[in-house]
């Protein structure tokens, strides 16, 4: 290609790897829930936000925002989505803003203090997406419904327009992340579109562009949608073998990528001063004999937080001992009920 971008090959891989090949070294952070009588869900994202660890969970209809110190001890709940527990009913996501916090949800952006008192609503507008970034006067959304760009702009000093937002069901088809300071920029993924953006405050810039091979992307897909509608929509989707990102992650040294080509699941990692790609479907934690799960998070300091739930960790049979971290925390969290997050330093 003649634009210079450097290319994201997703490629289909049967490999099983152990994960000595690109973890170098692994802890665990162990969220002390039970003593405050919280009972997590699934953990839905993880995030470090004015020095603090914030998990994202769902539970049943409840979905929750806990406060965390970095070492796992419990602070305080900033957002619960409850009836009759908050002014926020659906969030989404969650930004450091000015010395507090803003909240993304599907009908504004709001803004709270660090005991998650409800402050004032700075948007007012049905959302595109699901993440949330701000620089300077502006709140950016990266899309996740056809048709609205890879990313929409909301100024607290207007009120945009309202669009019409497509069924849920096709709105969760879409997936989009974020990566804050990757080379003092912030760089976004959208479904909707094959290239990874980066912005500085000042324009859109394509850094990196996608390429799925024989499989259509999800946005290829959307593109030759045409006229159909909902139904029609749905049952095209499904039928077509087209290649779709489960998870995206980025600092200034990795990249780390879950995606699906067909039905076929891998994984990616790629050094970003090489370029070089290591491929897998499936991982073998060899060096506890602990889980290998979904990571989540991707730390500055080139970490992979991976939660594991307590139900998980007291199932799991260790096959390797020649490290006794996981084996401890076993015993541990056999006492506590506590999940945990695993933190893998990447090679």
């Amino acid at each position: 290609m003649s634009d210079g971008l450097q290319t994201i090959l997703l490629k289909e891989s049967s490999d099983i790897l152990p994960i000595s090949s690109f973890i170098k070294d692994l802890d665990y952070i162990e969220l002390q829930v039970a003593d405050n009588n919280i009972e997590l869900g699934e953990i839905l994202d993880v995030k470090i936000l004015n020095n603090d660890l914030i998990v994202i969970q769902r539970r049943a209809k409840e979905i929750s925002f806990l406060r965390f110190t970095k070492d796992g001890r419990f602070i305080n709940q900033l957002v619960n989505n409850k009836e009759g527990a908050g002014d926020i009913p659906e969030p989404l996501d969650i930004i450091s803003y000015k010395k507090d916090f803003a909240v993304l949800g599907k009908n504004g952006i709001y803004s709270i203090d660090k005991d998650g008192k409800f402050e004032s609503r700075l948007i007012r507008s049905e959302m595109p997406g699901s993440k949330l970034f701000q620089l300077k006067d502006n709140f950016f959304v990266v899309n996740e419904i056809p048709g609205a760009g890879f990313c929409s702009v909301f100024s607290d000093k207007k009120k945009p327009a309202k669009r019409v937002f497509p069924e849920e069901r096709l709105r969760d088809m879409a997936t989009s992340n974020i990566a804050f300071n990757v080379q003092k920029n912030v760089h976004f993924f959208s479904s909707y579109s094959d290239t990874i953006f980066s912005f500085s405050g000042n324009s859109f810039v394509p850094v990196y562009r996608i390429d799925s091979g024989k499989y259509p992307s999800f946005a290829q897909v959307w593109s030759n949608l045409g006229d159909r509608n909902f139904t029609e929509t749905l049952k095209y989707i499904n039928n077509t073998q087209h290649a779709k990102i489960k998870s995206y992650l980025e600092n200034d040294d990795y990249i780390f990528i879950t995606y699906w080509l067909g039905s076929h699941a891998s994984t990616s990692i790629i050094k970003k001063d090489t370029w070089e790609t290591t491929y897998f479907s499936q991982a073998v934690n060899n060096i506890d004999g602990g889980l290998w799960d979904k990571p989540l998070y991707l730390t500055t300091n080139n970490e992979l937080y991976i939660p594991i739930t307590a139900y998980k960790i007291g199932g799991h049979k260790i096959s390797d001992k020649r490290h006794h971290e996981f084996e401890k925390i076993q015993l541990h969290i056999a006492a506590t009920g506590n999940p945990v997050i695993m933190c893998c330093k990447l090679r």
